[in-house]
């Protein structure tokens, strides 16, 4: 039996729900091209996963690394996946990868691309770390500009497409609700709540206080306004600094990503400020879609078009309502050509021996381990 290794988050009940519709995405788009797989889950997190399925990954005619890197200054910091990961395990085993739907990983509200790739570049640990990465990677995607900007520069080959969440709900055949009432509205972690006015340090009690009262700011203005709002958290630290300014029967949490995604298919309207919110929402057909991006990793979503794109910090009231009369539903033609995309990707970078046994061997019923 022929198993795929998926490199990615295996936990289901963690406070980071995009990692999951990342490798769901992945999931799907492979399975247009190679039929229904075996797919073991490695979690990136640990060497845990490459020990105790060792056989397993070794026989595995190749990897996919789903929704990582994240494209920064490894000096400035990296986790084990960045460097470790590569080194120990898929360079030293000779193993072959998919290395799909990295970002950039800077957390800057408004640097420009051009700054990003240069403070990328005056380190020689990233380029070394980046470019170890060459030879074992079937191929590249990126979800962002600044990402595709970055491996431009260091002259690697990469495809700039949509991040796979987008078609998380596609592999777990999650369709529209028959009634989608509402309009939903996804708060960022508290982290992101700024730590500092002029020179003055903010405690965290201040910060955590700032963070609930703009949120209950959004909910009052986006009510007032007809909108049935519901407040939706990925994580419970969100769910537990709102739960005392939001109505309860408003504030909606769960461990459970494929709930969460159930949940956006109830929506008309999202205005998210995770970007793992936004991507798969818009997926969900006739779903309209407002980003507010704490960061540049929100530029991500500026490869759909119809999505807007809004810095939080702009996030006036006025310019809320305004953006969200002007969105438009996503439909099924959205997603027909960079579908096409990756799939002529991943069918010309598969290995030439999985090619000539395509017919064969990866006929599979899907079946997941997790690790």
């Amino acid at each position: 039996m022929t198993h795929i290794p998926l490199i990615t988050t295996t936990g289901r009940t963690n406070d980071n729900p995009g990692d999951t519709f990342i490798g769901v995405g992945l999931q799907y788009l492979f399975e247009q091209i190679l039929g229904p797989q075996v797919w073991v889950l490695i979690d990136r997190f640990s060497p845990k996963g490459f020990r105790d399925f060792e056989d397993v990954i070794r026989n595995a005619p190749f990897l996919v690394y789903g929704g990582m890197p994240q494209y920064n200054n490894y000096d400035d910091w990296k986790h084990w996946y960045d460097d470790a990961m590569w080194r120990d395990f898929i360079i030293r085993w000779g193993l072959k990868v998919f290395t799909m739907a990295g970002g950039a990983g800077f957390s800057h509200p408004d640097i420009s691309i051009d700054a990003y790739v240069a403070h990328c570049r005056k380190s020689k640990k990233t380029e070394r770390i980046i470019r170890q990465r060459v030879e074992p990677s079937l191929c590249f995607t990126v979800r962002d500009a600044y990402a595709h900007a970055l491996l431009n520069a260091l002259e690697i080959p990469n495809r700039y497409l949509p991040c796979a969440a987008a078609w998380a709900s596609r592999m777990w055949n999650i369709a529209p609700a028959e009634q989608r009432p509402y309009l939903i509205l996804v708060p960022p972690s508290p982290r992101h709540t700024p730590k500092r006015s002029g020179h003055r340090r903010i405690s965290r009690r201040s910060r955590l206080q700032q963070f609930a009262d703009s949120w209950k700011n959004f909910y009052v203005i986006l009510q007032e306004n007809g909108y049935d709002v519901r407040v939706l958290c990925h994580a419970y630290r969100e769910y537990n600094a709102l739960r005392d300014t939001i109505p309860s029967e408003a504030l909606w949490f769960h461990g459970d990503p494929y709930t969460l995604l159930r949940q956006y298919a109830s929506a008309h309207t999202v205005v998210s400020a995770r970007l793992h919110g936004s991507l798969p929402a818009y997926g969900i057909e006739g779903t309209r879609v407002l980003n507010l991006s704490v960061d540049v990793r929100g530029s991500a979503v500026e490869v759909f078009p119809k999505i807007s794109n809004l810095r939080i910090s702009g996030a006036t009231p006025d310019a809320l309502l305004s953006v969200i009369d002007q969105l438009k539903p996503s439909t099924t033609e959205d997603f027909r050509a960079p579908e096409k995309a990756y799939g002529k990707l991943i069918q010309s970078s598969l290995p030439s021996a999985i090619k000539e046994k395509k017919g064969q061997a990866f006929k599979l019923p899907l079946f997941n381990y997790m690790v």
